[in-house]
């Protein structure tokens, strides 16, 4: 698997981004990050498509929060192999929300520790959820 980051793997429906933030109780925090996800269905064979979030309300700056979004899709693009191996296998397509919710930037060494444990967090509430409710990403709003 390469360690990159394209446009196919970018969460780009807005309908589907309304449905994560509509059912907002599929979900997990660790400390920096939220987690939201829903089952998806993509006209692409990635097993999940990824959405990266930083408040406005914590950082007023557009180029703080765009550096914190380079950070989180750097940290992603790195460790994005651990969850597309267990995927891959499933028929499952997900819709994935990062949520940084720190109110300051903190330094790579924590997020970095912190991205993969929760990555692996992810895992096992994705064996968990019941994928019932499947989201076409090509629905007209």
């Amino acid at each position: 698997m390469a360690f990159t980051f394209q446009k196919s793997e970018r969460l780009c429906s807005k309908y589907i981004i309304e449905q994560l933030f509509v059912k907002g109780n599929r979900g997990f925090s660790q400390f920096p990050f939220r987690f939201s996800w829903t089952p998806a269905k993509f006209d692409s064979s990635l097993p999940i498509q990824v959405l990266i979030t930083v408040s406005k309300r914590n950082f007023p700056k557009a180029n703080q929060r765009n550096q914190i979004k380079r950070q989180i899709r750097e940290l992603y693009r790195l460790n994005k192999h651990v969850l597309y191996d267990i995927l891959s296998k499933k028929e499952t397509q997900y819709a994935l929300m990062i949520s940084y919710i720190a109110k300051e930037k903190m330094i790579h060494q924590e997020l970095s520790k912190t991205f993969h444990q929760s990555l692996l967090k992810l895992l096992i509430e994705f064996e968990k959820t019941d994928s019932s409710t499947v989201y076409p990403s090509d629905k007209v709003l």
